[in-house]
């Protein structure tokens, strides 16, 4: 779970803003590894909150989703709004978007207190942005990308899939996009 730090917007926030739907953005120079998006993806998803304050009894605490969560995912969502209810003691307002940017460009702008995204954005905006919590999987923060293929096809891992189509997602979204991307151009 990512949370706004409440700053102005820094630079990069406004180079983020006006360079939306640009897959291809800068990061200020510094390439990103593997292993910069492996540790990143670990900081995606968040099953616990920090107490937070809201400035007025009727104003409601603005969770962002990325669409990761379907709407068969109500139950899950209900169960999500009423345990953050529970932690900040006040109303919340979950705010669903298309896309990664979106949500981010929500967060950088604090329109939005927080939301769950992949570790991606966080990593792109570290300046604006601050680590609230990490997915816990028995016991331990875990992260993981999962190959799907049809029942009856013998494949071992990404390389057995050679030839076929490859569907896409959210250019920010580390299972749907850049994992991906980062085996193939490991073994180009």
């Amino acid at each position: 779970m990512i949370g706004s730090t409440g700053r102005a917007l820094a630079p990069v926030g406004r180079h983020f803003l006006s360079n939306l739907g640009n897959p291809h953005r800068a990061t200020d120079g510094v390439p990103i590894t593997r292993r910069d998006l492996i540790a990143a993806a670990v900081s995606g998803a968040a099953t616990l909150f920090a107490p937070v304050a809201l400035r007025a009894e009727d104003e409601s605490f603005k969770f962002g989703l990325t669409p990761v969560f379907l709407s068969n995912d109500l139950e899950l969502l209900g169960h999500l709004r009423s345990y953050l209810s529970a932690r900040i003691g006040g109303r919340i307002e979950l705010v669903t978007r298309r896309t990664y940017q979106e949500i981010t460009a929500l967060l950088v702008s604090g329109q939005i207190q927080s939301a769950w995204i992949c570790g991606y954005p966080y990593v792109q905006f570290k300046a604006d942005l601050d680590l609230v919590a990490t997915p816990v999987w028995h016991g331990k923060p875990l992260y993981q990308s999962y190959l799907i293929a049809s029942a009856g096809r013998k494949v071992d891992d990404w390389t057995g899939l050679e030839g076929d189509v490859h569907a896409f997602s959210d250019p920010d979204s580390n299972s749907g996009f850049l994992v991906t991307r980062a085996l193939l151009a490991e073994n180009r």
